[in-house]
């Protein structure tokens, strides 16, 4: 038998008291420490951890917490707030918890694995640990992962601990590490599914291996267990299949009110569902029969002597009233309903579930029972009730926490393809701890390892005689004395004690079985995020350590250490990188041999070098190390190999967690918070400085700048949140904070009066690995330049060489894809006073006025027709409107694809049209069809005529809605006919038609039937020139009005007396419009008075103007509530009637006012 290698105990010689174990351990915690802390506070807050990080804030500010499923568990929120309050609140204290728990997981490892793993193991698995890149990454991150690292690794070592020792100490460790996990995350529930399955495992060998009254009864009772153990796997596949039939709500985390939505739906009972239910049923009598053969023919007193079952029952009984959510869906409740009587059948099933648990634990050992019991449920208790501060937490814990999750995997969070973990994350970030979990089932086949006795390497015992390579002899030269190397002792589980009494464990058999359970489970579930791989990383990393803890052990060092052995070893690191050269130039982008240009040239070369290297080194390997055994020379090279990926490893973790934390280029995590946040945050809290003297200025932000400004404005007393539909009230903010969701809808607020900077706010991982096929692989593999882009990705998380290979103009920083940006308003008179934030100085003079502000009456309609919907007399984004001769009105109903037709009082006379796209391919779209009609007009004989914007063409009909003509078709002007999104149509008193041919910047005018008869405009800002030209009204004397939207202004047109020409007759500025969002788009009514009235959609109010401009009065926002968001967009006059009729597109109505009582300013 081998003893331990020298080195590791050899005494440092100026340290007498220190050998080299010390020194490293010494090492690995100062290392420890240093990652976890290092830089910890200089990432932006993302947008799962401002989930966390402000209900602990208002928690640490007195505000209690009231516990959410949504976010997990309560744990991590009160450690938040003790780190606020020792340390006070910031970005560094609210990872500091985090970055503990990580740092403590690294060192328990080292020091409590050393009885499973052996001492060189422990310590291996600990620097696997310190430099795994999702360990040292969510390290570092205000997430549940890093508490989840150190209870797992506890976990674990006091199920071995209790099977070593049977000592209730190590069963209340146990307690203890999977109480605080039920109070971190709803994974506990996959932590105590493992557990109990692989004990139950456990178990079943024990029993089956003892002797039996007969052997009849225990071949019924491997077949009974055989059994429930199918029915149990059946019941789970139902269940995952059940889970994928259901209609997700959205991507993305569901509200808890989605999550209940999505709940009821899963309660539908159906095939899956019933055949989940047998199947569970199922299993379970076929336990119990199992349980009564076992109890008949061992005995109580014999099973209750099983350490294992002892974990079973424990673990079994604290977890059951947790399994109440479950219980209540298969009954068809719905755990989510708080509401009576849903509430009653939750607590009836908890309450039975609390009473089966009692009894049990009480039959099977009381005092240990009830002193774990407790332990358990007070931890639950005390942290979902923060301290008895909110009695409902208690239920949100017990029910709503499996609930949601179970919801949750119907949503399919982030719907990541199946091979997530196993293609994805797993080779990109820990593929050191799966190739060294892949070397601990090797050795565990080969040696006969996946039982151990504790308190000894994995690898002492003898190993196995391995034929030596056969020397070349020197003339003269006496071969080397032989080794003299046991034979193996294959050590079988069936020896569950040595002679001497001492217990052997399952290690490796445990390290494996939690490796892949991990992986299947995660992989199967309905939620799959960069996050949980740190839940499968967990095991493979301690699995690692077992394998290569055994690989360091059979080295032979001693021979290492020799001159030859030292100048092998010199070589090795230069044959491996050697060898990869070799096959890196066969494999890349451009092979060897390929022709004379320099870089297939350079490639040749490169091949031919390594190939030289790769032999000579190869040779001297050889030479220096040709008294070796094969087995020992192959163990020399293995770890080589080990320790370029280590350094590999931890360069990947460096770059990840140091480098690319704030930017899009790392796959482990999801929504990604750049750097604009904090850089915008460090000049508003200048800005306030500056301006207020602390934090007093008025900041706005929106609800996608929420996060992470819910976090960061946290004690500025005058922000100011505001939704998707802002209103003027902002421009009192000397700074707003815009997301997407609100971009072009703050530029008719903000005017001229800003100045606006873009950020990326947040991005997510490149995607192009969603939907892999074979199909899409095989080329990926076969096609050297790819081959050389996913490695440039893999080792460097370059994206150059794929963006080309793709054609991918997205990959870059500046504009990566998915992404998304937000943007920065300051106030120019801010701005003039810290100029420093535009790249020369601003100079901003007299801030530019409203001249309308102050002058804006309520409008207050005497009839609204219409509400949000898609039924008769409902609207979808109301546009343009005409008024008739009779009085009635004809609205161009865009997003319900129609035109509808009331009476004066609103009456719902007619209603035409369906929706039909003329531009997709083989598309007929007929008349009568319309994609997004927004103009419509009544011509002189009552004809009306439709602007069907998206299929770019006019349509005639007569008053009843019966189709009669149409014209047009999508193109560039390049025929009279061919348009690009005609906005308006208006009609004069002869019939001519006249259309806004808007994406190509002209007025055409036609005939009643589509005859050509002229054109006028262009693109530009001189007078006669459009950019955006939408509504058009036609008043006396043949004047022709246009909104011409992004010149801000109107524009009035004459006909040339005897022609068909159209010339400018005058023009004047609108101070409106500012946006060029796809919703704002000005309309045009003219009265006979050649007044002029204009809808500002975004202001939102309506302008009236005189002939030659002059502004005369504004008519300001009518909202039925607050939230409505009015967006006014058509406008018509019935000068007979006198009314003035507009269309609200948001709120999904028509408007009237009486003219005579409009109310002037």
């Amino acid at each position: 038998m081998r003893t331990a290698p020298s080195w590791f105990d050899r005494p440092i010689t100026w340290l007498s008291t220190w050998n080299v174990e010390k020194i490293l351990v010494v090492i690995i915690l100062l290392l420890a420490v240093a990652s976890r802390f290092y830089m910890v506070g200089a990432r932006v807050m993302s947008h799962d951890e401002v989930n966390h990080v402000v209900p602990a804030y208002e928690l640490f500010q007195g505000n209690g917490y009231r516990h959410d499923p949504v976010t997990h568990g309560p744990m991590q929120f009160h450690l938040l707030a003790l780190s606020y309050f020792l340390l006070g609140d910031s970005d560094f204290s609210s990872r500091v918890p985090a970055a503990l728990f990580s740092a403590a997981a690294v060192i328990f490892v080292l020091f409590g694995f050393r009885r499973y793993l052996g001492r060189k193991g422990a310590m291996i698995a600990a620097v696997l640990f310190l430099i795994s890149p999702y360990m040292l990454f969510y390290g570092r991150y205000t997430r549940n992962e890093a508490f989840i690292e150190l209870l797992g690794v506890v976990a674990l070592y006091a199920t071995l601990h209790y099977l070593e020792t049977g000592k209730y100490g190590s069963l209340t460790l146990l307690t203890a590490a999977m109480g605080l996990h039920f109070t971190t995350k709803e994974t506990a529930f996959i932590y105590m599914a493992q557990l109990l399955l692989f004990t139950f495992l456990v178990f079943l060998w024990r029993v089956i291996q003892q002797s039996w009254p007969s052997e009849q009864t225990r071949k019924r009772f491997i077949l009974l267990m055989i059994l429930a153990l199918g029915a149990l796997v059946a019941a789970l596949g139902l269940a995952i299949w059940n889970a994928a039939l259901q209609n997700p709500p959205e991507d993305g985390a569901a509200t808890m009110t989605q999550a209940s939505e999505a709940a009821a739906q899963t309660l539908q009972l159906t095939p899956q569902l019933a055949g989940e239910v047998v199947a569970l049923a199922l299993a379970a009598a076929l336990a119990l029969a199992g349980a009564v053969v076992l109890i008949r023919n061992l005995g109580w007193e014999a099973i209750r002597s099983e350490r294992s079952f002892d974990i079973l029952i424990m673990m079994g009984t604290v977890t059951l009233p947790q399994l109440t959510p479950f219980m209540v869906s298969i009954i068809g409740g719905d755990p989510l309903n708080y509401e009576w009587p849903g509430v009653l059948v939750t607590a009836v099933v908890a309450a039975i579930f609390f009473g089966i648990s009692i009894v049990i634990g009480l039959y099977w050992k009381p005092k240990v029972w009830l002193g774990n019991a407790a332990l358990f449920w007070v931890v639950f208790a005390v942290l979902y009730t923060t301290f008895f501060t909110n009695g409902r937490g208690f239920v949100t814990g017990l029910v709503g926490s499996l609930g949601y999750w179970l919801s949750q995997q119907g949503v399919e969070r982030g719907s990541q393809p199946l091979y997530y973990y196993a293609l994805i994350q797993v080779p990109i970030y820990e593929y050191l701890a799966a190739l060294g979990t892949l070397l601990a089932l090797y050795f565990g086949v080969r040696y006969g390892r996946f039982w151990q006795e504790a308190g000894r390497a994995p690898a002492d015992i003898p190993l196995p005689e391995v034929p030596p390579m056969e020397p070349e002899l020197a003339s003269g030269e006496e071969a080397p004395a032989e080794i003299e190397v046991k034979a193996v002792q294959i050590v079988e589980p069936a020896a569950l004690e040595s002679d001497e009494g001492v217990e052997r464990l399952p290690v490796l058999a445990l390290l494996l079985f939690w490796s892949v359970t991990s992986l299947v489970a995660y992989s199967f579930a309905g939620e799959k995020m960069p996050w949980l791989t740190v839940h499968i990383a967990l095991p493979l990393l301690l699995t690692a350590g077992w394998g290569l803890g055994f690989l360091v052990d059979t080295t032979p060092w001693k021979r290492v250490l020799e001159r030859s052995g030292l100048l092998a070893l010199a070589l090795t690191p230069v044959f491996i990188t050697s060898l990869a050269s070799v096959f890196g130039s066969i494999l890349g982008a451009t092979p060897p041999f390929q022709g004379k240009e320099l870089v297939q040239l350079e490639s040749t070369n490169t091949f031919l070098l390594g190939t030289l290297m790769a032999g000579l080194t190869g040779w001297a390997i050889l030479r220096f190390l040709k008294d070796w055994r094969w087995g020992d020379l192959l163990r020399l090279v293995t770890v080589t190999f080990f320790v370029i990926l280590g350094v590999l490893t931890a360069r990947t973790a460096v770059t990840a967690s140091f480098v690319n934390y704030d930017n899009a280029k790392e796959f482990l995590v999801y929504a990604h918070a750049a750097s604009g946040p904090k850089e915008v945050l460090r000049q508003v809290e200048e800005i306030s400085r500056r301006t207020t003297g602390g934090k007093n200025i008025v900041v706005a932000y929106d609800n996608d700048a929420l996060y992470p400004y819910w976090w960061y404005f946290r004690d500025y007393p005058n922000k100011r949140w505001f939704t998707d539909k802002p209103s003027r009230d902002l421009r009192d903010a000397p700074v707003i904070i815009s997301g997407e969701s609100t971009m072009g809808k703050l530029d008719p607020i903000v005017k001229g009066d800003y100045v606006k900077y873009s950020y990326m706010r947040l991005w997510w991982p490149m995607q192009d690995y969603f939907n892999l096929t074979w199909e899409r692989i095989a080329p990926a593999l076969t096609d050297p330049k790819m081959r050389a882009a996913l490695w440039q990705i893999w080792l460097n998380r370059d994206y150059t060489q794929f963006a080309a290979v793709t054609g991918s103009q997205t990959l870059t920083l500046e504009n990566w894809q998915p992404s998304s940006r937000m943007d920065v308003f300051i106030r120019k008179d801010v701005v003039g006073q810290i100029w420093n934030y535009g790249a020369v100085p601003v100079t901003t003079g007299e801030i530019e006025t409203d001249p309308y502000e102050g002058k804006v009456a309520p409008l207050t309609p005497d009839l609204q027709i219409g509400a949000p919907g898609m039924e008769p007399g409902q609207l979808q984004a109301p546009r343009g409107i005409a008024a008739a001769a009779d009085g009635s009105i004809y609205v161009a109903d865009s997003r319900n694809h129609r035109i509808q037709h009331f009476s004066p009082e609103g009456e719902l006379l007619h209603m035409w049209g369906s929706f039909e796209d003329a531009t997709a391919a083989n598309a007929e779209a007929p008349g009568g069809t319309f994609n997004e009609p927004w103009g419509v007009a009544v011509g002189p004989d009552g004809s009306v005529y439709v602007a069907d914007t998206w299929n770019h063409r006019v349509q005639k009909f007569t008053a009843e809605g019966q189709f009669v003509t149409m014209w047009g078709y999508f193109g560039q002007a390049e025929n009279p006919d061919a348009f690009w999104g005609p906005r308006d149509v208006a009609v004069d008193a002869q019939g001519r038609v006249y259309v806004t041919d808007t994406g190509n910047k002209r007025i055409a005018v036609f005939d009643a039937n589509g005859e050509f008869i002229t054109q006028f405009g262009e693109a530009g800002m001189d007078p006669g020139q459009f950019d955006e030209q939408v509504g058009i009204a036609l008043g006396a004397d043949g004047l022709a009005f246009i909104t011409d939207t992004w010149n801000q202004r109107v524009q009035v047109f004459a006909a040339e007396p005897g022609t068909t020409n159209f010339t400018p007759l005058t023009t004047w500025e609108v101070y409106g419009w500012f946006g060029q969002s796809l919703d704002n788009k000005p309309y045009i009514a003219v009265d006979p008075a050649n007044n002029v009235y204009v809808t500002d959609p975004e202001g939102p109010r309506v302008l009236k103007f005189d002939l030659n401009g002059k502004f005369l009065a504004a008519w300001g926002d009518y909202a039925v509530d607050a939230g409505s968001g009015t967006l006014y967009s058509g406008v018509a006059v019935d000068a007979e009637r006198g009314v003035l009729w507009i269309t609200d597109a948001n709120g999904g109505r028509v408007l009237r006012m009486p003219l005579e009582t409009l109310p002037l300013p």
